[in-house]
């Protein structure tokens, strides 16, 4: 261990030597969208997974099936941002 190199440096090659970025990183893409899209639509979100840089949400509700569709590319842009960086690729609505 090197005294110049940050904590964090050592958490994120833990992470990754152990194969959990990606968990961590769907847990982040998950609270972003929480944060964005509200607690009632989140709420009304049954299945929300992340998996190299493709969010898919499910919906219920065909009105906000249909709503979300028109605006996933915009809240790919929001939780890119929130994210800070171009962590999602792309949106698939089921």
């Amino acid at each position: 261990m090197q005294p110049d190199r940050p904590l964090d440096y050592y958490i994120d090659r833990l992470f990754k030597q152990l194969d959990k970025a990606e968990f961590a990183t769907e847990m982040e893409v998950q609270r972003a969208y929480r944060l964005l899209a509200g607690d009632l639509i989140y709420k009304l979100t049954p299945t929300i997974t992340y998996r190299n840089g493709t969010l898919r949400l499910r919906f219920a509700a065909a009105a906000l099936r249909h709503e979300m569709t028109m605006r996933r590319e915009s809240l790919r842009q929001k939780m890119n941002g929130e994210l800070h960086g171009d962590v999602i690729k792309k949106i698939v609505i089921i």
